[in-house]
């Protein structure tokens, strides 16, 4: 196997240690000092974490979430939404087609419609995203033509069900998503479902601060990223969030999801905040 391939396996399967000294921060300490820039989100290690939603926040955005894989699987039978319905979102793996799984979760399917998004704008977080940013919006990469919010659903021992370990940009470079003048960027992980400590995010604190060369696959129809620095010498770290609670980090760290090991599935959403770059 090229070492290549192993960066690919190894990121999401190899068991990492906790994160720590991530927060939660107050608003005015999420730039550590640095100004309020992309460049100095997170401080050294390029990753905080915010206030949590509250618990009723939480479970109201499990049945969003829940509503539009329902709706999602109305395009595929009637059978199938009454059974996705009639299940808890967290045991969504115990019913799920495999061939359907991708198609209710495509990238489109997974981007929440304009009135979900709307309703979790208003929720405790975003007060706190204000303080942190001041005004802001969320992005949209797709241009569908409103904020977006994309949730993911990853099933236990599900290796398909997580990416290649990556930053952000490399996203926004390889599809030519612009950042609108005069706005810098943060991205926003959540969890609403899953065992934290079997199912978490791995981060790599720091990693924002150098270059890292990188060449694009695609795999099942989905592109993914071979980082030239081999996975056990990244610094990768689990963020071990309970549900609801949110962690923030620059768009240049290296992530991946983990491999779920836990016995639910693990449902997270993630958004991308565009705020006004300080001027120097």
């Amino acid at each position: 196997m090229q070492m290549s391939e192993m960066n690919r396996a190894d990121a999401a399967l190899l068991e990492y240690p906790p994160l720590h000294d991530i927060g939660p921060f107050p608003p005015d300490a999420v730039f550590f000092g640095g100004k309020r820039r992309e460049a100095d989100f997170g401080g050294d290690g390029g990753i905080a974490q915010g206030a949590a939603f509250c618990s009723d926040e939480v479970a109201r955005i499990r049945d969003l979430i829940h509503a539009r894989l329902v709706e999602n699987a109305h395009e595929l039978s009637a059978a199938s939404a009454d059974l996705i319905a009639a299940t808890p979102l967290a045991q969504y793996h115990t019913i799920a087609n495999h061939k359907e799984h991708g198609r209710l979760l495509s990238k489109l399917g997974r981007i929440l419609p304009a009135e979900t998004v709307a309703e979790i704008r208003g929720m405790s977080f975003f007060d706190y995203a204000r303080e942190a940013f001041g005004p802001f919006e969320l992005s949209d990469e797709e241009q569908i033509g409103h904020e977006q919010i994309c949730f993911r659903v990853v099933r236990p021992e599900a290796r398909e069900d997580v990416g290649t370990v990556h930053r952000d940009t490399w996203f926004w470079d390889h599809y030519g998503f612009v950042v609108p003048p005069g706005k810098s960027r943060v991205k926003v992980w959540v969890p609403v479902c899953g065992t934290p400590s079997q199912a978490g995010l791995l981060l790599a604190p720091g990693s924002h601060r150098g270059a890292c060369g990188y060449r694009t696959v695609m795999e099942g129809g989905k592109l993914g990223f071979l980082p030239e620095i081999g996975a056990s010498d990244l610094p990768l770290g689990r963020f071990c969030g309970s549900p609801g609670e949110p962690v923030m980090f620059n768009h240049d760290v290296l992530h991946v999801g983990s491999l779920n090991r836990g016995s639910e599935c693990r449902v997270s959403f993630e958004i991308t905040i565009l705020f006004d770059t300080a001027d120097d």
